[in-house]
């Protein structure tokens, strides 16, 4: 796995000379003081709190404060921040304010928090759960090593039904293929720590550490009902192409010519600076994902990312094997709503899916990918206050990442993959 880490973050590292430049900047939506949701029906009950006070010790203690006027004992916290705060006091002042000993899993979010309220610039929050049955949930955490996380959590947890898991760019698929081989059939989502600026300050959080490097695996017990969905609001074009010399997330060839060739002739000036010196066009094709179909029929919907000037190659935020045929893909409303139907959809396949079954969800997680973000600009809001998804999650604990990767489980093909631009929800009941 350190081995699969260093690999893949070779292929993230030729954003590196762009960060000390970036000026590109993710959503951020608005401020607000507190919002709290409580569920204490049969089976997991929850707690939710968060807050925008510009104190640290504060906002962390009136988060946890609403949270556990709920759930005064969890056996688990979901936390999150954006990196405008010190997230090292972040995760020390959830530790101080939550009860002793209480498992921890957190990534920073980019830009905002999200809540089935909408979204809140520079916040933290938290997200409680409590289930009477022994061993519902397990935590393993490392500062580098997914490999190791892996192994601790086999410890703890031999049989889980699914595993959500936290880590960061350039790590994930290292992460997955571990889980594969020692957790095999068990599905995995997830989502992947973010900073404001594609800046390389994104961090992952446990109840012992703070890392940007860091991998956090949570153990979903059988007792838990459990459903979850990651979507790609998109349509197919007419438009496709082969990825024909490949390595890892990096493509050097589309039809037999030079990547960035073809970039230029589909996306014209919008990428002209990039292709003539290098550097990342997130922003270009935020609304212009790239899919890989599965024999099943499944789409996985990838991210361009960066073009490498002279060597004319492509870095995306997943895996592109060699041979792939690429959909060029059409996100047509969505950016324009804030994706509202897609997050409406996302929470009715959760609740459908897994051993929740149709039953009633009692907290959920939105995992909000950072360049459908980019691509929303202040519709972000909207999306998440939008009827087609408020009158559905109503007053559920809620707690959302913005994140810069989604892993998730294709029902279909029975397979963990990585992938971008895709929104879902993880439901617990």
């Amino acid at each position: 796995i350190q081995s699969n880490r260093r690999k893949s973050c070779s292929h993230f590292s030729v954003f590196e000379p762009f960060f000390e430049n970036n000026t590109m900047k993710f959503p951020k939506i608005f401020s607000r003081k507190q919002d709290k949701a409580a569920s204490n029906t049969a089976g997991v009950s929850s707690g939710f709190g968060s807050s925008a006070l510009e104190s640290t010790k504060e906002a962390v203690a009136e988060a946890v404060k609403a949270a556990t006027s709920s759930v005064p004992n969890p056996s688990i916290a979901f936390i999150s921040c954006t990196v405008s705060r010190d997230v090292d006091e972040v995760q020390k002042e959830f530790v101080s304010a939550l009860p002793k000993d209480v498992p921890i899993h957190g990534i920073t979010s980019s830009g905002s928090l999200l809540t089935s309220k909408g979204a809140s610039a520079g916040a933290v929050g938290c997200l409680l759960l409590k289930s009477e049955e022994e061993g519902a949930f397990a935590t393993a955490y490392d500062s580098e090593k997914g490999e190791t996380a892996v192994l601790g959590l086999k410890e703890k947890m031999a049989s889980p039904q699914v595993i959500f898991m936290g880590a960061t760019p350039g790590a994930e698929e290292g992460v997955i293929a571990s889980i594969n081989e020692h957790f095999p059939g068990v599905p995995v989502y997830g989502g992947t720590a973010a900073d404001d600026a594609l800046a390389g300050e994104w961090k992952v959080m446990s109840a012992d550490a703070v890392s940007s490097t860091g991998v956090s695996l949570v153990g979903v017990g059988s007792s838990v009902k459990f459903g979850a969905s990651m979507l790609g609001p998109y349509t197919e074009t007419e438009k496709k192409v082969i990825a024909t010399k490949t390595e890892g997330r990096r493509v050097f060839e589309i039809d037999g010519k030079p990547a960035t060739d073809f970039v230029l002739e589909w996306l014209g000036d919008d990428v002209k600076e990039a292709y003539d010196n290098g550097g990342l066009i997130l922003p270009q094709t935020a609304q212009k994902p790239i899919g890989i179909k599965k024999p099943s029929g499944e789409i996985v919907t990838n991210h361009l990312a960066a073009l490498g000037a002279e060597e004319k190659y492509v870095d995306f935020f997943a895996p592109i094997p060699e041979g792939a045929e690429l959909l060029i893909m059409d996100s047509g409303d969505g950016p324009s709503t804030g994706y509202a139907d897609a997050l409406a959809n996302a929470y009715d396949t959760a609740k459908s899916q897994g051993s929740l079954a149709g039953g009633p969800p009692t907290a959920g997680m939105i995992v909000y990918c950072g360049g459908m973000a980019i691509a929303v600009g202040d519709k972000l809001d909207e999306g998440l206050t939008s009827d087609a998804f408020a009158s559905k999650v109503g007053d559920l604990p809620v707690l959302g990442m913005t994140c810069f990767g989604e892993q998730a489980y294709l029902e279909g093909q029975k397979e963990n993959v990585q992938r971008n631009l895709s929104v879902g929800m993880i439901l617990f009941g």
